[in-house]
């Protein structure tokens, strides 16, 4: 039997993510606030943006001192954040909390890259990293494959999926393209293989980065550099940590 062992979401693309005790899974559609909100540099923050590619938006793979902004979430609804060494609370549904947040960030990380910048806003769902609004699958025998093959951390949060099964074989994940499976009261639909790119060189513990390209390091390795896998929600509903993962 395999089951839940963590879920993950990311309010703020690029940021520190957050584990969760239970997340309701909606149709067609992202974890509630996953990846809700970006950084930017050339974009309007007043305005609410459609999806855009990566590229447009900060990251820990072109800016890896933002993983010295360490988060506390206080709350989802609405979504409420503190950055560690500030008093203010950040309710990012108001434009001056935005504005305000936007600063210390811009405060706490590298000055050579911080310029003019603006905290955008998904018009619907979120800035994932696929048009598509899929959530993202792992299993912990792969990232633990990973982290003992090349002496990373142990978080998970690297990797920036959603949630994590738990399992004992490596990249077992990547059979369950086109299959289904129900998933404590939803149900998904396993779509494409997460593919790497170099933003997992960098740790989202502690900003380093690693002395190897790990997407490369992987393809030589193990013929890939797949890890996880993306699902489209085609049932709502609650999902728990221990929850039973059932492929079909």
């Amino acid at each position: 039997m395999q089951n839940i062992q963590s879920i993950h979401f990311y309010p703020i693309k690029g940021l520190q993510g957050f584990k969760l005790e239970e997340s309701f899974l909606r149709e067609n559609k992202l974890l509630i606030n996953d990846r809700k909100f970006a950084i930017a540099q050339s974009l309007n923050e007043n305005n609410k943006i459609s999806w855009l590619p990566k590229s447009h938006f900060k990251q820990l793979v072109n800016q890896p001192s933002l993983a010295r902004v360490r988060l506390a979430l206080l709350s989802q609804n609405p979504l409420t954040l503190k950055i560690e060494g500030f008093q203010e609370e950040f309710n990012l549904t108001r434009s001056a909390a935005k504005k305000a947040f936007t600063k210390a960030i811009a405060n706490l990380t590298s000055h050579l890259e911080n310029t003019n910048l603006a905290l955008i806003e998904a018009k619907n769902g979120g800035l994932s990293d696929t048009r598509h609004q899929w959530i993202s699958v792992g299993t912990s025998a792969s990232a633990d494959k990973l982290i003992s093959t090349f002496s990373l951390d142990k978080s998970y949060f690297r990797f920036r999926l959603n949630i994590w099964i738990e399992t004992s074989t490596p990249f077992e994940e990547l059979k369950w393209i086109g299959r289904r499976a129900k998933i404590g009261e939803a149900e998904l639909e396993f779509q494409t293989p997460v593919g790497r790119c170099n933003a997992i060189n960098v740790s989202a513990e502690t900003g380093n980065v690693t002395t190897t390209l790990l997407p490369k390091e992987m393809r030589t390795t193990f013929g890939h550099s797949n890890l996880g896998v993306f699902a489209r929600v085609i049932k709502s509903g609650k999902v728990s940590i221990n929850d039973e993962f059932l492929l079909q």
